[in-house]
């Protein structure tokens, strides 16, 4: 399985320099929705990595997908948020909460 970045332009330059091959430079969410939907049918993706901003702004469109969205710190850092997503995925994941 493959991981793909969906980010603008500072993200996916610094997972290209890493090595990485499936990396989709996008300029706004509707971009980065239509491209996280197209890697969500490939079988060859198995986890998608996105900035929070862009994960904010598609939440909602991309909540009932088949991969595993992973959503980091843009340039900008990290947003504050009132739960951790990590926190929470690991509490529907293991059924214990992280302190």
């Amino acid at each position: 399985m493959k991981i793909a970045v969906v980010g603008d332009l500072d993200m996916t330059m610094g997972f290209r320099l890493a090595g990485l091959e499936d990396v989709y430079e996008v300029k706004n969410a509707e971009d980065a929705l239509n491209t996280i939907r197209e890697l969500d049918n490939r079988a060859d993706i198995g986890l998608i990595i996105t900035t929070e901003r862009l994960g904010e702004e598609i939440r909602d469109s991309i909540s009932n997908l088949k991969k595993f969205i992973v959503e980091i710190p843009d340039k900008n850092g990290a947003i504050v948020r009132e739960h951790d997503p990590v926190k929470t995925l690991v509490r529907k994941a293991v059924g214990v909460e992280l302190k």
